[in-house]
């Protein structure tokens, strides 16, 4: 009798303890899952919101935009002399900019995070994809790193790009020296092979399970000297379909979910703000940098006169779309530069809905109705397109039969062709293995030029390991040359002036068509706080630590 009791009064405190201490494990919700966790492999948003719970990029953005510091102790400058104009050893122009690592950094297996992990980094993000701008990254002790760059650029202190993020060099070097190439090493990674390895991960979690497209398990990190994170463990859960996601969520099989539309789609959030609050706090906030567009291979025949394009645009009646599927949540997006950013310009080109003026312009181009309606090239080609998405995503899905409806209007035909997150972003964008069209969002950081997006070197191709996310192909002389010039333009005036060639080439061009602004979502149980909004702080896992019931 007194063992009975002394075990019923250990289950009550055990009982007791579990009761005072709830929501210990969170699961998330997404579905996109990552090909890989390379930081040099492959981009993509999930595996960036994945990441950034188990490593950090050496600056990141406040809610105002500011640069702030995440692995170093001050943001470079020129009044703080952590930045200095050179002259290189050829005459020309360039930088040296010094950043300090945070003395406390350790990876999960109790080594230190070294200025060599991150000199490291940048000669393994060479070999995929050479640095336009970055000459050299060195060591000059434990702590410091010297960044020469090739060039004067405006945003010297952006030091977050994925060759700025340290990799493990005791485990990864060895890995990286003995490969034969770029893709063997990828094969042979740690990173890729056995991501669990605790000496991987140096953020407040680590991986400890990575089971290809279906889950990703994170425990806390012990060597983490940060604030530490409130949850036992997060559990990252593929669910391949948004309707089925939201079923999860409303059902508690998963507790949050991924931002955007590595989550629920916006209808989906609407309609659940109508009837979930009771549940959920929701919060929504328009994004000035987050867009939906489409991409359209320019090299395909029927695509390679801007006339063609621009006529697309001006049959796509954006506000429609807007207020019949997102209830006038969306913000029309003219340009990818939203109006309010700082470089905006009003005078730049748009194309209102105007399906009359669509079909005088294809006309002007050469293309005449066919029997059955659709339009007929020059040459006699059927203007018959693909477009392609992201399956399973119900708002993209909804767009592309909208779309398919308003281009009909104008004699384009438009077959849907869409793949799993996992393909789309794994090949069809990263080799371009599409015909027409691509639909899909852009999430650039604040105060960015655009070279990745539209010079020509970032076409993606072997020559580039195809890296590059020019997926329309657009090959312009005059805007890679602005690109170039606003990069290395130090004052904000002149700069601003350059911008204005770029938004004024890039309308013209039309080789992406921009639909809308994107309005982020923070959609937490009512028993959770600490969820950061996208939208200003960039990817919300940055802040994972801050995660944490109420």
């Amino acid at each position: 009798m007194r063992f009975f009791s002394l075990g019923f009064c250990a289950t009550l405190l055990l009982s007791a303890i579990a009761a005072a201490q709830p929501h210990r494990d969170l699961v998330v919700g997404m579905v996109q899952f990552p090909a890989d966790m390379h930081p040099n492999i492959t981009n993509s948003s999930i595996k960036d919101y994945i990441a950034g719970t188990a490593r950090r990029p050496m600056t990141g953005f406040n809610a105002a935009g500011q640069v702030i510091c995440l692995l170093c102790t001050e943001v470079p400058s020129l009044a703080n002399g952590r930045a200095k104009l050179v002259t290189r050893t050829d005459g020309t122009p360039g930088m040296e900019v010094r950043f300090t690592l945070k003395p406390d950094l350790v990876w999960g297996d109790g080594k230190p995070v070294t200025a060599a992990d991150v000199a490291f980094a940048f000669i393994v993000s060479q070999s995929f994809t050479p640095s336009a701008t970055v000459d050299a990254i060195d060591a000059l002790d434990a702590t410091n790193i010297r960044v020469t760059m090739k060039r004067v650029v405006y945003d010297f202190d952006r030091f977050n790009s994925n060759y700025a993020v340290p990799l493990p060099e005791h485990i990864e070097g060895p890995i990286f020296r003995a490969a034969s190439d770029p893709l063997d090493y990828g094969r042979k990674s740690e990173i890729n092979r056995h991501p669990e390895n605790p000496g991987l991960w140096f953020g407040p979690y680590r991986i400890v399970e990575f089971r290809p497209n279906e889950q990703v398990t994170l425990l806390p990190n012990p060597h983490w000297k940060g604030p530490a994170p409130h949850f036992a463990k997060i559990t990252m859960r593929l669910v391949e379909n948004t309707a089925a996601l939201q079923a999860n969520l409303l059902a508690g099989d998963v507790d949050i979910v991924a931002p955007g539309n590595l989550g629920i789609t916006l209808d989906q959030i609407n309609g659940m703000a109508k009837t979930a609050t009771d549940k959920f706090d929701i919060e929504f906030i328009p994004a000035v940098t987050s867009y939906e567009h489409l991409a359209l291979k320019t090299e395909n025949p029927l695509l390679k006169d801007r006339r063609v394009r621009q006529a697309m645009a001006m049959a796509i009646d954006r506000k429609t779309i807007i207020a019949k599927l997102f209830e006038g949540r969306l913000q029309i997006a003219d340009s990818f530069m939203h109006p309010s950013l700082a470089n905006y310009d009003p005078s730049v080109r748009t194309y209102p809905y105007d399906p009359k003026a669509a079909r005088a312009l294809l006309a002007t181009a050469g293309f005449k109705p066919g029997p059955d309606g659709i339009l007929l090239s020059p040459t006699g080609d059927r203007f018959s397109l693909e477009i392609t998405s992201t399956a399973g995503n119900r708002s993209r899905e909804l767009v592309e039969q909208v779309l398919q409806t308003m281009f009909k209007s104008v004699g384009i035909e438009l077959a849907v062709k869409n793949v799993p997150p996992r393909v789309f972003f794994g090949e069809v964008t990263r080799r371009r293995q599409f015909t027409g069209m691509l639909l899909f969002q852009s999430d650039p950081p604040l105060d960015w030029v655009p070279i990745p997006y539209f010079h020509s070197n970032y076409i993606p191709s072997a020559a580039n390991n195809f890296t590059g996310i020019n997926y329309s192909g657009l090959a312009s002389p005059p805007l890679d040359a602005a690109l170039d010039a606003a990069l290395g333009e130090l004052d904000s005036t002149k700069r601003k002036a350059l911008w204005k060639t770029i938004l004024d080439i890039a309308a013209d061009e039309q080789a992406e068509i921009n639909l809308f602004f994107a309005t982020s979502a923070v959609i937490t149980p009512k028993w959770m706080t600490g969820v950061r909004n996208a939208t200003r702080f960039g990817t919300p896992s940055l802040w994972v630590e801050d995660w944490r019931p109420k």
